[in-house]
């Protein structure tokens, strides 16, 4: 895999999104690429404002042109303070559909977002048209919480032995090799609970959970050795862990200072992997960092 030559970045203008913006311009400058600014507006939103509002003057309002302008602006300052050449795209209609199709048009390798807006208030952390344009991106999603723009350091990789999280994880140490890269696989002996209540004793769950990291830990191991081997000279390390993914990560994360988790979307069957997983959703919902998402 190679850096992306095209990084797309969304806005809406938001403090979060302009954070979004600020990074994916910060990682355009480090690998040369370029960088193309984005804002959808849904003029059915704005029509149904109209009729809800009815305010004085709303007729003459041209939001199209105020946001375009904006959008034009907010290039310019991104050009300046970081010195990459910034373009504009202004869409109408819904977010997920016309960032899927710029993202197809002007061959985008990395979407950049932040985690909700001004239009997502309701969303507690992650808005729901920002998981729509995640489900809907067919390359790699960045979801940006931290408030610098900075290379990544310390990076958590969540692999469950698909050919996705393989490939996201292969992505993330081609564009970030000066970092630490920690492989974890969490594994669970299945229906361990159900074990128990048939009257399995200790000593046979501890045998099958032995039986069980022994298995996981051999993949893992065959993993990281081919990352290795595909990007030499990286910091890499495997850890095959039991627990649910999300405890895993959560409390290696906080060991760590981890500032990036790198996860697939799903690893499933193909009609899957068209959807985020609940494990994808609760990390890409609770990590405390930014959050690679790979396809």
């Amino acid at each position: 895999m190679t850096l992306p030559k095209m990084i797309i970045a969304a806005t809406d203008f938001s403090e979060n999104a302009t954070r979004a913006v600020r990074q994916a311009a910060h990682l355009a400058k480090a690998w040369k690429s370029n960088l193309l600014l984005v804002h959808v507006f849904n003029d059915s939103v704005w029509a149904s404002l109209k009729a809800v509002y009815d305010l004085p003057g709303w007729n003459n309002v041209k939001p199209a042109e105020t946001l375009n302008r904006r959008l034009v602006s907010l290039a310019e300052q991104i050009a300046t303070e970081f010195g990459v050449t910034v373009e504009t795209e202004l869409l109408v209609g819904r977010a997920s559909v016309k960032i899927g199709e710029i993202i197809a048009k002007r061959q985008g390798g990395l979407l950049v977002v932040g985690e909700h807006g001004e239009d997502w208030v309701s969303d507690v952390v992650l808005g729901g048209t920002a998981l729509k344009v995640m489900e809907a991106a067919c390359v790699p999603v960045l979801l940006v919480r931290r408030s610098r723009p900075a290379l990544y350091g310390d990076i958590l990789y969540a692999l469950d032995f698909s050919a996705t999280s393989e490939r996201v994880a292969e992505f993330a140490l081609r564009a970030f090799p000066q970092a630490m890269h920690t492989l974890i696989h969490a594994w669970q002996i299945p229906f361990e609970s159900s074990m128990r209540m048939g009257g399995a004793q200790e000593e046979d769950i501890e045998r099958y959970r032995a039986r069980e990291c022994t298995k996981a830990s051999g993949v893992l191991e065959s993993i990281a050795q081919r990352l290795q081997k595909a990007c030499a000279g990286v910091k890499l390390q495997a850890l095959a862990l039991h627990g649910s993914p999300e405890a895993v990560l959560f409390e290696q994360m906080r060991a760590q200072s981890s500032d990036l988790i790198v996860i697939g979307k799903h690893g499933g069957s193909p009609a899957e992997e068209r959807l985020l997983g609940s494990v994808t959703q609760n990390i890409l919902y609770r990590a405390e960092c930014d959050v690679l998402l790979g396809v």
